[in-house]
């Protein structure tokens, strides 16, 4: 029994010992295959990892290269540190473009100093004088803020805002549609549509084009997408003595408001006035207005046999007593008093009678004739800026009324016979209008003047303008010169010889005295740097009559700046020097009447310059007296083709409505007829702008690459 149990002992102890090699064999077998997975497992993630990690830096890089070329100089020029601002040591980059409010730089009264974007040097350290080592930056948007005058130094000017995603490889800029628009209108921007509207949407692909350049708008995924391209810069017209005269003199814009301001109301049918006003000469009213159906008192038939018997009429006044204004006759009507006119012309000449084709189409003929003959009767029109198509064009301009006072009118497109004249008495070319509406015109006229940009108005005010210098521009087409050879000799021995500069100054001294005094805070000039301005400016006058006449005149931007600058100094010397402003009537005389400028430049042409410009010119309740000046000259041929306005030009008293009394001299005369064809000159080059009615039409925002 004893042995059996020790037997059974040790046999289950040999059991047990036996059985614990099995299982640490069966469980190391399970760990490595674990731990081989494991390993597979990660060497996959490993790989994937990498594949991963090589693709994004792939990608980094690419991405990389398409920000470093869209950051660089070459793109960004002076921009580029306003546009890439790096932070946590570098690690951390921040990517933005400027922005720019309208309304922002009206309220600040923002003077533009508009030029050609001339580009950057190729280099950001570069110092390079010739400017044909400059480069256009690959950005438009940076060539576009260079030629507005707009720089990274006149942050309080702009705002800076996180950019969007590249745009064909070039950081963009923001606009809002009607800030482009309106900046637009400002450089002088002309559509390619014949008649843009204001009620459909702007046509996508679309290019506007301006002395600057071009700017093309494209539909994109981003949205509207605009590029600006520039033109090449033109050489300069005005004579290189010139440019060497006045270049070296600091552009001054003698504007009691801002030139921004002026050149945004001159795109939409305004004029600025001293004092925060404005004139706004909006268009013709489609439907016809209450206070038009009245215009003519109703008559029994016996009021209008007695009207027509008491009365001497006219064949016209006696058309319009019995059938009324032309424009409210039944077309049969209008037909049969053209053929009757038609065939007592044809009795009293004796000729025989036309077929009626030939007479069908002189009467046609004659209807066309009508309608191109009509005249603009400007009639006020209170609360016109009020409606929505034409206030919005002032609000979304920061123009709002609480800054301006607005004087408002609109016109009415009427024949002679059909325009009262006793209510409209007045009239400039084509332009009919009452006495109020005549003074305030004339303060527009005398407040517009070149600020060295092309001057960019609307295509009413254009045509307003063009029929304000209408006499001056038919002088012009017939005149070599504006200031004959004689009078520049003669102005040129006053400068040589120092007595005589002496005692004319001595004379004029003398003359002015009696007067008017010098206006406050403004030091008066040498008399010798005075007389030099004046020769200067009339040298400009006849060398750019020669280019208008001999040549294609297109003026490049420095001689825009030229001439503004030449008006400056007129302005300043002799037109603004003394109380009151009251000389720059002389321009306002000159311009009124066309035969006020005709007989000074006549009288110019023979007479001693010496006498001419110490000669005292007085006015008195309107009446210009030129007898003393004209001198002999008075007796010739000047009263031929008169205007109705003067009441005696033969012996040279000019009357001219809104003319202040003053003694003047033939030193003003001439500075202001210098002051007018200057003015007119830069008129005549104008760009008429219609990008103004895209306003409401064109995307909410646009980006600019």
């Amino acid at each position: 029994m004893l042995i059996n149990a020790t037997a059974l002992v040790d046999k289950r102890a040999a059991t047990a010992g036996g059985a614990q090699p099995f299982n640490s064999g069966h469980s190391g077998s399970a760990f490595d295959w674990i731990s081989a997975v494991s390993g597979l497992a990660s060497a996959v993630v490993g790989v994937i990892t990498l594949v991963t990690v090589y693709i994004g830096a792939t990608q980094f890089l690419s991405q990389n290269r398409m920000y470093r070329h869209g950051l660089s100089w070459r793109s960004l020029g002076p921009w580029q540190k306003t546009v890439d601002k790096s932070g946590l040591f570098g690690l951390q980059s921040r990517i933005a473009a400027p922005t720019v409010s309208l309304k922002s730089l009206a309220k600040q009264e923002w003077e533009p100093s508009i030029s050609f974007p001339i580009g950057f040097p190729r280099n950001r350290n570069a110092s390079v004088e010739d400017g044909g080592s400059y480069v256009q930056a690959k950005a438009s948007w940076v060539n576009f803020m260079q030629a507005l005058g707009l720089t990274p130094h006149d942050d309080h000017l702009y705002e800076v805002q996180d950019a969007p995603e590249l745009l064909n490889g070039i950081v963009p800029m923001h606009w809002a549609g009607s800030d482009l628009v309106s900046i637009s209108s400002i450089l002088g921007f002309q559509s390619a549509e014949d008649k843009p509207s204001h009620k459909s949407s702007m046509p996508l692909p679309m290019q506007w084009s301006s002395p600057l350049g071009w700017l093309q708008f494209r539909a994109s995924a981003n949205g509207c997408v605009a590029q600006f391209r520039p033109r090449r810069k033109p050489r300069d017209q005005i004579s290189p003595s010139l440019h060497h005269y006045y270049d070296p003199q600091d552009l001054t814009l003698p504007s009691e408001s801002s030139a921004l301001c002026s050149r945004l109301w001159t795109a939409i049918n305004g004029y600025v006035l001293p004092g925060k006003r404005v004139l706004y000469l909006g268009g013709a009213d489609r439907h016809k207005r209450p206070q038009d159906i009245d215009d003519d008192a109703e008559m029994d038939d016996d009021e209008l046999l007695q009207s027509i018997m008491s009365k001497d009429l006219s064949e016209q006044e006696l058309m319009r007593q019995m059938f009324g204004k032309k424009e409210s006759r039944s077309t049969a009507l209008n037909q049969e008093v053209e053929r009757a006119r038609s065939a007592m012309a044809q009795k009293k000449t004796g000729s025989l009678e036309r077929d009626t084709t030939e007479s069908f189409l002189e009467r046609m003929l004659n209807q066309e004739k009508q309608k191109l003959d009509r005249k603009e009767v400007l009639r006020p029109c209170p609360g016109l800026l009020s409606t929505i198509v034409e206030g919005e064009l002032a609000s979304s301009r920061g123009l709002d009324e609480a800054k301006y006072k607005y004087i408002e009118y609109d016109r009415k497109y009427a024949v002679l016979e059909d325009i009262d004249r006793s209510q409209y008495p007045f009239n400039l070319g084509n332009l009919y209008m009452d006495g109020e509406l005549l003074k305030l015109v004339k303060e527009a006229i005398l407040h517009l003047q070149p600020d060295g940009f092309y001057f960019s108005p609307s295509f009413f005010v254009a045509s307003d303008v063009r029929e304000m210098f209408e006499h001056i521009q038919t002088q012009s087409n017939t005149l070599k010169e504006v200031f004959p050879s004689s009078c520049m000799r003669g102005l040129e021995m006053l400068d040589v010889s120092e007595g005589d500069i002496k005692v004319l100054m001595k004379s004029l001294t003398t003359v002015m005295s009696r007067t008017r005094a010098s206006a406050p805070n403004t030091p008066p000039a040498p008399e010798t740097n005075r007389h030099n301005i004046l020769v200067k400016a009339m040298e400009l006058c006849n060398d750019l009559q020669r280019t208008r006449k001999t040549a294609r005149a297109y003026f490049s931007v420095p001689d825009m700046q030229l001439i503004a600058k030449a008006t400056s100094s007129l302005r300043t010397q002799f037109l603004q020097s003394r109380d009151d402003t009251q000389t720059l009537d002389l321009m306002w005389a000159l311009i009124y009447s066309r035969d006020v400028s005709r007989a000074v430049l006549k009288a110019l042409s023979k007479a001693d310059m010496a006498q001419f410009l110490a000669t005292p010119v007085p006015c008195k309740n309107n009446k210009l007296d030129f007898v003393e000046l004209l001198g002999d000259s008075v007796h010739d041929d000047l009263g031929q083709k008169q205007d109705e306005s003067d009441e005696n030009p033969i012996t040279g008293q000019y009357h001219i409505p809104h003319l202040r009394d003053g003694n003047f001299t033939g030193q003003d005369i001439l500075a202001a007829l210098a002051l007018v064809f200057l003015t007119y000159y830069w008129i005549d080059k104008s760009w008429i702008t219609d990008t103004s009615h895209y306003d409401a039409t064109i995307p909410h925002s646009v980006l600019m690459c």
